[in-house]
């Protein structure tokens, strides 16, 4: 496993200026770490021993010794993680071979952020009279997926791809609705407002991210991460919407099977009415 890694990444953002400097030596070069001692990170690093004991423990570990063997585990299962990158001279079953790995990736470090907020989310999701999605651009497609899923057991939920609509759904929402928000970075402008809006109204809120630092999170109660290193241009790695669908079936079918209700028999409904349109 290399859990580290993806955690660490995770906590990037959010960390204090020492312990970024921390963690940023650690992902350069990881294998530092395996060979030093508490005080040789401390000088090549620059920071103090009592810094370093402190990112230990915002990682989850006792201290430096329990964090060192992390890294030496990881490194020699070869885990830590290597981009696939495209190249022209790639032929199609090369492509396939690598899209196929980076989304086996991706669902793979997402798993590795999962914790109690999926059983948070489900009960939100179980005790709503009604389910809202908002999402902008191509996060927009699985707000869509996730409103045909709920809408096949007759579960009342929106998603609107115009940003008027979707504030206007948030207005309108009350204590007895939940307001689920998909955005890779958690800034986009109409997203953020509808999320404050329905938060305001009293709806439970939650987010599907990567970032562990928004906008958005300030007005999440419940916050389910995404792990998806993207650095291509105009972020358009398709792992990303891979790991919201992931999460967007995780809930439904933790709906359908935690529910009290039987949703056979609307789903067998559901499927005579799409057939009437079939040849």
């Amino acid at each position: 496993m290399h859990d580290i890694f993806v955690r660490i990444r995770f906590l990037l953002p959010s960390l204090p200026k020492v312990e970024k400097k921390i963690a940023d030596s650690l992902l350069e070069n990881p294998y530092a770490i395996t060979q030093m001692t508490l005080a040789q990170i401390s000088r090549e690093s620059g920071c103090s021993e009592a810094s370093i004991v402190r990112f230990c423990k915002r990682m989850g570990f006792s201290g430096y010794s329990a964090l060192k063997e992390a890294f030496i585990r990881s490194i020699s299962e070869e885990a830590h993680v290597q981009s696939e990158v495209l190249n022209d001279s790639d032929s199609m079953q090369e492509i396939l071979q690598k899209v196929y790995q980076s989304n086996v990736q991706t669902l793979s470090d997402t798993l590795v952020l999962a914790d109690v907020a999926y059983d948070q989310a489900l009960n939100a999701l179980l005790k709503a009279k009604s389910i809202h999605f908002f999402g902008a651009g191509d996060a927009f497609a699985v707000c869509e997926l996730a409103l045909m899923k709920f809408s096949r057991i007759g579960v009342h939920c929106t998603a609107y791809c115009d940003a008027a609509l979707q504030l206007i759904t948030a207005g309108y929402m009350t204590t007895d609705d939940v307001a689920v928000a998909i955005s890779y970075e958690g800034r986009t402008k109409s997203v953020v407002e509808s999320m404050r809006i329905a938060k305001q109204s009293g709806a439970t809120t939650i987010s599907i991210t990567k970032m562990n630092k928004s906008p958005l999170l300030k007005y999440s109660d419940i916050n389910l991460f995404i792990s998806v290193n993207d650095l291509t241009v105009g972020r358009d790695k398709v792992t990303r919407r891979v790991a919201d669908q992931f999460i967007i079936d995780v809930l439904y079918l933790g709906y359908t099977t935690k529910s009290t209700n039987n949703f056979t028999e609307k789903l067998k409904k559901t499927q005579s009415l799409i057939d009437r349109n079939k040849y």
